[in-house]
């Protein structure tokens, strides 16, 4: 092994150049396991994070914020310890204390460090260096990690600048050990995933004109939120936490696995959208959409039988459709254009293509693949339903969870096919057809919600009616009637949203054969070649 030395420069001795068998020590895997993880740990954390948390922590904005938040805290304590006094001694004092601090904390967790971290998003686009990182070698995942790592390291010193002020309130008593690490584990959760919708945001609106829109309605979203929790807060809600039964920490892990699958798949989503659009994201992102939603049947029909209580399958079978309407607006706004080097990770075999084909990235993929995952958790909620009220007795009523469940999914098949077929004749330059395909979703929920109430109130002379078949695309009252049992104007409004729904799915399905023709494209020789070299040789840098 041989180097040429610069002018002035001293040799490294050969204990530290080489090892034993005369290889760099760069280029030997480190034999201790403390090593490897050192070795591990610096490989993954990538430059972005380092250059996010050097420019978050030297800015303005962060110096004033958190000198701020240390003023507030401490003259809180020092005013709300004078009023206490003398019955501080004798009363116990830590619960108003402790509600000032959460009220002080969440301004920068749940105000400052969400919209700060979609403004340093915003920014890369602003500043024209995005392009530079788009070519770099990082990956979109890693920008959009290191931006979150980067907040993540915000709320954790504004976390350790205030806990001893919370120490505090636990020593004047009146407050339980839990109720404040739940609080704090809560608070914790929200700010992470306002952050994490802020970096969607930022990564969806490129143009300025949706970046300033974007801006203002997370802005407005944060106070609301902000406000909200810590009304929740004054409100006695600290006290009510103190003493949870055992079920509630069963709600705890259920609520942490299901937010934990979301926030992945909202990053995911994040890091696609600043990514090549050639690149295939859709299936990535579409497995973690069926683990989620699948965890979210699991969970939901363990709290239908251990509750015993329809309400909770009708919260759930809701709060789905609302998410899967959602995404699926999304989805109806992908180009289904993938580079040949991402057509070589598609399905090779026959059994792949026809269980991975709606995995595939396009509109009409998403599509199908959106009612298939919905109509699958309407199917098993409603088999759990038939069998439990028949071996458990449970009070389920006249088999209302699966008639609400079919008819979300026959909405669920109009909205988002007729969404398609929109975007379908909709320019293919728009620049970016994602955000087009959600906002075309919300015009025409309004639209059919809104235009047959105000024709049947003009032909009914302003006067109050009942449900009809002309409310048939309307999702609450026709949903809400069939909870209730529903009568002869329900028959025939399932009857206009099923054929509906089978005509606006058969068009769909009809149209989505473009989608289906990708197929794989096999790897170059030349690259099959480089790829086992790399991982079969070690190259040593410094060898002759």
């Amino acid at each position: 092994m041989s180097r040429v030395l610069l002018s002035g420069e001293t040799p490294l001795p050969t204990s530290i150049l080489e090892t034993d068998g005369g290889q760099h020590r760069i280029c030997v895997i480190p034999e201790r396991g403390w090593e490897r993880l050192w070795t591990w740990g610096t490989e993954r954390i990538n430059p972005i994070v380092v250059k996010e948390v050097r420019q978050s922590l030297k800015s303005r904005q962060f110096t004033i914020s958190f000198g701020l938040t240390l003023i507030a805290a401490v003259a809180w304590t020092l005013i709300a310890i004078s009023l206490m006094i003398p019955r501080v001694y004798f009363i116990p004092g830590g619960l108003p204390l402790l509600t000032g601090f959460f009220c002080i904390l969440q301004v920068p967790l749940m105000i400052i460090i969400p919209f700060s971290a979609f403004r340093s998003l915003t920014t890369e686009t602003e500043d024209s260096t995005f392009e530079l990182l788009s070519i770099s070698a990082l990956s979109a995942w890693q920008i959009v990690l290191g931006k979150m790592s980067s907040a993540l390291l915000q709320i954790l010193l504004y976390l350790s600048a205030l806990a001893p002020c919370i120490v505090l309130t636990y020593l004047l008593r009146g407050v339980s050990l839990f109720a404040i690490l739940f609080l704090l584990g809560l608070t914790v959760v929200f700010s992470v995933a306002e952050t994490a919708v802020a970096l969607l945001l930022a990564s969806v609106a490129r143009a300025r004109l949706l970046q300033a829109g974007a801006s203002v309605l997370l802005l407005v979203g944060l106070i609301v939120a902000f406000f909200s929790w810590t009304s929740l807060i004054v409100s006695n809600f600290i006290s009510e936490v103190s003493n949870p039964p055992p079920q509630f920490y069963m709600v705890l892990f259920a609520m942490a696995t299901i937010i934990a699958i979301a926030l992945e798949l909202v990053l995911r989503a994040a890091a696609a959208a600043i990514d090549f659009p050639s690149e295939n994201h859709s299936t990535p992102l579409r497995r973690r959409l069926l683990l989620l939603v699948s965890l979210i049947l699991f969970w939901s029909t363990f709290a239908v039988v251990a509750s015993q209580e329809v309400e909770i399958a009708y919260v759930f079978l809701i709060g789905t459709f609302i998410v899967c309407l959602f995404i699926g607006s999304l989805m109806t706004g992908e180009r289904g254009i993938i580079s040949p080097r991402a057509c070589r990770t598609l399905p090779k075999t026959f059994a792949g293509r026809v269980f991975f084909t709606w995995f595939f990235p396009g509109a009409g993929m998403g599509y199908v693949f959106m009612v298939c995952v919905f109509a699958a958790l309407v199917a098993t909620m409603s088999l759990t339903e038939l069998y439990y009220s028949t071996t458990m007795q449970l009070r389920f009523g006249r088999s209302a969870v699966a008639f609400v469940g079919y008819l979300l999914l026959c909405y669920l098949v109009i909205y988002l096919g007729l969404n398609r077929l929109f975007m379908l004749a909709a320019s293919r330059r728009m620049p970016t057809p994602m955000l087009g395909a959600f906002a075309l979703l919300v015009v025409n929920l309004v639209l059919l919600h809104l235009l047959p109430l105000i024709l049947v109130f003009y032909f009914n002379d302003y006067r109050e009616f009942d449900y009809d078949w002309h409310q048939a695309l309307n999702v609450y009252w026709t949903s809400l009637e069939a909870s209730d049992g529903g009568g002869a104007g329900l028959v025939l409004s399932t009857l206009i949203v099923t054929l509906a729904a089978i005509v606006v799915f058969g068009l769909n399905l009809t149209l989505s054969t473009r989608d289906v023709m990708l197929i794989r494209v096999a790897e170059p020789p030349r690259n099959q070649l480089e790829t086992k070299l790399a991982t079969t040789n070690i190259i040593d840098p410094f060898a002759d």
